[in-house]
């Protein structure tokens, strides 16, 4: 809690801010997951594939199938919240995004 930064989430505004997304996504994401194949830009998922909190065959790999060109990376060493543990890595895929997403001839 202390060295992953767990407690920040426990201030006043993190926590209603994540008690509003809770209520929220009951009613908005079947709307949201309708329009996953409308995304034209450059996207990518980092996931750890080790992640026991968010499973990465529900909620990562079958994104593939739903937005064009997905860059999406399962890391095999890699749990929850891969920007904790290996912040370098998530810096080089977001980059790689990045460039893609900027690119003169896009």
């Amino acid at each position: 809690m202390v060295k992953g930064g767990g407690w920040c989430g426990l201030r006043p505004s993190h926590f209603y801010a994540t008690s509003t997304d809770v209520v929220a996504i009951e009613r908005d994401l079947g709307g949201i997951e309708q329009r996953y194949g409308e995304i034209a830009m450059p996207a990518g998922i980092l996931v750890g594939a080790r992640d026991r909190v968010l499973g990465m065959h529900i909620h990562g790999l079958p994104m593939t199938e739903k937005i064009s060109d997905l860059d999406f990376e399962p890391v095999d060493d890699l749990g929850h919240m891969p920007q904790f543990i290996e912040p370098q890595r998530v810096i080089v895929f977001i980059k790689r995004i990045a460039d893609r997403a900027f690119a003169v001839d896009r």
